[in-house]
């Protein structure tokens, strides 16, 4: 019998698990404008540093991820927050939410700042007024797909954790669900054995082609990809190379052979497993991604212990070093340290973790989302 979860149906058909709010800055300009409002109502909010004076690719990337964010199945309402002179426009933009209460704030329009935060405060108290009369419905875990990551890695990541993400990952796909293997720089030194696992040649090839742009892109300014990564912490924590760090880090997608490759923050529209040519950046970045496809859960595993969650939906911090266990109560969801040690296989603590993704996906907290600590942003292509 394949398992279940109690999630959120939404107009477009896709389960999400949970019911947020959202409040999304349109541009830079009015970021101050939607933070005030979030920090008066608690409802999720978006800022970044884009949305006006872009061009080609690097407007279509912002887009994007906007276009992802309210119309993700995590979100139960939206209010979008603009200037009224940028290229992005909060109305056409609220009116994507596909059958979500949305509104629109235009500051100008407005009066200014604190007009449109008062303004801003009575919207979303009534947006999620609406949204809570949502309720949860039963859903099939084919219906999940869940997101990778991986950030202040280890030994242990490469060894136990990263590993168990991938039985999870391999036990999911099995069901029908979906998983999404992002950072591009993470696939930086296992491109080839990744290509090899592509369902066609062509898909073989873009992948391929993935890391050989990143690269393109920080030769024109004459350095390597590889004078950044490993970083000075994955270096203190025991990798040497980007190649052996790769190694580690693709193993979070499992066994199963790669449907596709998807743009940065792209609507995952299939099962099994995909690659995510995710943006530059910080680990927030390619979090943002991933999450604005579709996923409904992020799993990121992490060695020193990256504080790192996302408004978006629940990130799950799994970890396999005993002392960020202990340490970092505030920050780790999982405990993959019996791997490590020997006294747990793969497979049962990736069962484990199949068990925990399950439990967050029927409302469990995370970490993160206990302590509001979670972290948007928009981050670079290479092109």
């Amino acid at each position: 019998m394949s398992r279940q979860f109690m999630g959120y149906r939404r107009a477009d058909g896709r389960i999400g698990v949970r019911n947020y709010t959202a409040i999304v800055s349109t541009v830079f300009c009015s970021s101050s404008v939607a933070q005030k409002i979030a920090d008066a109502t608690g409802a999720k909010v978006f800022i970044h540093d884009g949305g006006c004076g872009q061009l080609g690719p690097v407007r279509e990337h912002t887009e994007r991820i906007l276009n992802g964010i309210v119309t993700h199945p995590n979100i139960g309402a939206v209010l979008t927050v603009g200037v009224g002179c940028e290229q992005i426009d909060a109305e056409l933009l609220a009116s994507k939410a596909e059958g979500r209460p949305n509104a629109f704030l235009d500051i100008q329009k407005l009066g200014g700042n604190e007009a449109s935060v008062t303004e801003g405060i009575k919207l979303v108290k009534k947006l999620q007024a609406e949204a809570a009369e949502a309720e949860r419905t039963t859903a099939d875990i084919s219906e999940l797909t869940v997101a990778t990551q991986c950030g202040s890695s280890d030994t242990g990541s490469g060894i136990a954790s990263n590993p168990t993400v991938g039985a999870l990952a391999d036990l999911l796909i099995a069901d029908g669900g979906a998983i999404i293997l992002g950072e591009t720089g993470s696939l930086y030194g296992a491109a080839g054995l990744m290509a090899r696992r592509a369902k066609t040649p062509e898909i073989g090839q873009e992948i391929i082609d993935m890391t050989d742009r990143l690269e393109s892109y920080y030769s024109r300014m004459g350095h390597s990809f590889r004078k950044a990564n490993p970083t000075p912490g994955n270096i203190e924590a025991g990798l040497t190379t980007l190649v052996e760090k790769s190694f580690g880090g693709v193993r979070k997608g499992g066994t199963t052979t790669i449907q596709g490759v998807l743009k940065p923050g792209e609507k995952i529209t299939g099962k099994g497993l995909w690659i995510m040519d995710t943006s530059l950046g910080l680990g927030a970045c390619a979090s943002a991604d991933m999450l604005a496809s579709g996923a409904q859960i992020l799993v990121y595993t992490t060695g020193k212990g990256n504080p790192v969650g996302s408004p978006l939906g629940p990130v799950i911090k799994v970890t396999a070093t005993k002392r960020s266990v202990e340490t970092l109560k505030d920050i780790i969801d999982f405990d993959g340290s019996p791997v490590l040690m020997g006294e747990e296989t793969v497979e049962h603590c990736g069962e484990r973790l199949y068990d925990k993704v399950v439990d967050v996906a029927n409302g469990e907290q995370v970490k993160a989302e206990i302590h509001d600590h979670n972290i948007f942003a928009i981050g670079k292509i290479a092109f």
